[in-house]
């Protein structure tokens, strides 16, 4: 069995291929298409103190995205519009706290198309309240203050990377149940809901096209109340252009309680389309 450390160095060596092999792809198609310029992207940004305080953002984002909600693989696909999301809570208890999630969890085990990469350890997804191990929720094994700090948009996980603060997302059009996809995907949008934001230049979302140029950064709003309320922030582009998302959750590593630590619960995303 691979150490954490290996796995993620394996990591990062299938995101450093296929970012190298997008990037040669997408020199290709400048030459034989130029690209046009695009409109400014749509942002849709909320925070409060309870998830009625930010689902006519969440609710905007996803009609902006277009279509319905896709589901888990590609049946009936390939999808030319419509959405995936993740709200963590199918994760089982096996890859919740204590353990690990896979990186490639939803592109393979549950297929949406999405890959998680960071610096840190790896990702970890916080316990359900009834579970084998009897872990405390939302990340309480780490540090017991954090259930009266992290709040649920959809009751009842949340997410999180762990050694760092760094959460980068790549895309591949969803395959079958057991298989890796390996077809590099864009996706229209990507938004993702934070609970515990309380800096307004702590937390933020970065877009990335094919050739590693940023397209469009934003800050994501802190949340009105001292403790456990929630921020939403989504981007919708003009056309799926959008090949990286780099998440910043907070301004310190998922340890103690000091600064501004984050965490993620729902990530909603548009359909990927796969690379020329």
């Amino acid at each position: 069995m691979q150490s954490i450390t290996e796995t993620m160095q394996s990591i990062n060596i299938m995101k450093r291929h296929w970012l190298s092999l997008a990037i040669a792809t997408f020199g290709l198609t400048l030459i034989l298409n130029p690209v046009a310029a695009s409109a400014p992207p749509q942002v849709f940004e909320a925070s409060g103190a309870t998830p009625a305080d930010i689902q006519t953002a969440v609710s905007a984002f996803r009609t902006a995205l277009g279509g319905s909600n896709n589901g888990v693989g590609n049946l009936g696909g390939p999808f030319t519009t419509g959405r995936r999301e993740i709200n963590w809570d199918g994760v089982p208890d096996a890859k919740s706290a204590p353990n690990l999630l896979p990186a490639n969890f939803f592109n393979n085990t549950s297929p949406r198309g999405i890959v998680f990469f960071t610096p840190g350890t790896g990702f970890e997804v916080s316990a359900n309240s009834i579970n084998p191990t009897n872990t405390p929720v939302r990340f309480g094994n780490i540090f017991p203050v954090y259930p009266a700090l992290f709040s649920t948009f959809s009751p009842q996980k949340l997410f999180t990377a762990l050694n760092s603060n760094i959460t980068e997302n790549l895309f591949f059009v969803p395959g079958t149940a057991g298989t890796d996809s390996t077809q590099s995907a864009t996706v229209k949008g990507f938004g993702a809901v934070f609970t515990d934001v309380n800096l307004g230049n702590s937390t933020k979302i970065e877009y990335f096209g094919v050739a590693g140029n940023l397209l469009f950064s934003r800050n994501v709003l802190p949340q009105p109340t001292q403790r456990a309320g929630l921020s939403f922030l989504g981007v919708v582009f003009d056309t799926p252009n959008v090949f990286l998302v780099r998440i910043t959750s907070g301004n310190r590593i998922l340890k103690v309680p000091n600064l501004d630590v984050v965490v993620m619960d729902d990530f909603i995303y548009g359909e990927p389309q796969a690379l020329p």
